[in-house]
């Protein structure tokens, strides 16, 4: 039995290198916006929900008496609240602009012409459902984590140690299982119902319905292709660490030179007299923030190569399982 996944290793390069070569730079750039999105769609949790009832009273159980705490149950959580729902907001942002970002990538992969607003607009409908359906597996992680806080923080408090490890040692298990389960569906949902739903103009759900039969009747071939990939993800992480890490020196150190300039210019008496310190001020979170935000981008270039291989891989398995839902016939034809 031929192995669709190992095959697929060898053909993902050479459908990649016929998508990105010869070199176009204002392809690149459009796709490195994309990537930059892509970026930002784990459902793994962007933070966890600390909610817990205030309260500090003396604790029972062991008769440890709580630890000394400067501050007061109420301003932990409120503290705690904030900090998470700044999180959560960020991380749904992303998410929302990442899930129309997955259908103008494979759509860029399918028709080998990058646009960006015109994808966007022609999948908003499944790209609301892609985010609403991650939504929901941000949710089944979350739900799990606010019991547990609810019980280990005042536990931790009070000073019930017992109970505080109890419920720390049934969590770990349980989270471990259900974050891997919840990525496997992530990550399937990305790689194969995107394209299904793409294909056919389907919903989420639909979308899965319809790949669903494959995955069932081809499930070794998907095992053989979910350990690749896991490999590949590990390899993808170590070659855009190295690079992006050479790259992002050469962006940073004229933004670390500027800010040196400024900080010196800040902190010399005879030129604050004259100019004020607002403006330089602002003027130096507008330099980090400029930095940081062409350091993301560089990053996202060095991803563009590695994210349409990795991406080209998952369409040449979906094909070779299911021959109706291959979106690069022409293309796969042209390699093989």
């Amino acid at each position: 039995m031929p192995w669709y996944a190992v095959e697929a290793l060898d053909d993902a390069i050479e459908t990649t290198k016929a998508f990105l070569l010869p070199f176009e730079l204002r392809t690149w750039l459009k796709l490195a916006v994309i990537v930059l999105f892509l970026g930002g769609t784990s459902t793994s949790p962007p933070g966890a929900n600390f909610q817990f009832g205030g309260g500090g009273g003396t604790g029972g159980g062991t008769g440890t008496p709580p630890p000394n705490i400067p501050f007061s149950n109420d301003t932990l959580t409120a503290v705690a609240i904030a900090v998470v729902a700044v999180v959560v907001s960020i991380w749904l942002v992303l998410t929302f602009i990442g899930s129309f970002m997955e259908f103008a990538f494979v759509e860029s992969l399918r028709s080998r012409e990058v646009h960006v607003r015109s994808y966007i607009r022609r999948y908003f409908g499944q790209g609301v459902r892609l985010f609403g359906f991650r939504v929901v597996l941000l949710t089944l992680l979350l739900l799990p984590i606010a019991g547990f806080l609810l019980i280990f923080v005042p536990s931790l408090l009070d000073g019930s140690a017992d109970v505080a490890l109890g419920s720390l040692f049934v969590f770990v298990p349980v989270m471990l299982v259900l974050g891997l389960v919840v990525a496997l569906i992530d990550g399937l949902t990305t790689n194969f119902v995107v394209p299904v739903m793409l294909l056919r103009g389907d919903g989420v759900l639909a979308g899965w319905r319809t790949f669903w039969p494959t995955l069932r009747s081809q499930w070794k071939q998907y095992g053989m292709y979910v350990v690749l990939r896991f490999a590949l993800s590990i390899a993808a992480g170590i070659v855009v660490g190295i690079v992006g890490g050479i790259l992002s020196l050469f962006v940073l150190i004229p933004f670390a030179i500027l800010g040196i300039g400024l900080y010196v210019l800040l902190g010399n008496p005879a030129f604050n007299t004259v100019v004020s310190l607002t403006p330089l001020g602002a003027l130096f979170g507008l330099l980090a923030l400029f930095g940081f935000l062409s350091l993301l981008f560089v990053l996202a270039v060095v991803r563009v190569p590695i994210q349409t291989y990795l991406r080209y891989f998952a369409l040449l398995v979906l094909g070779d399982t299911n021959r109706q839902l291959d979106l690069i016939p022409e293309l796969r034809e042209e390699i093989r």
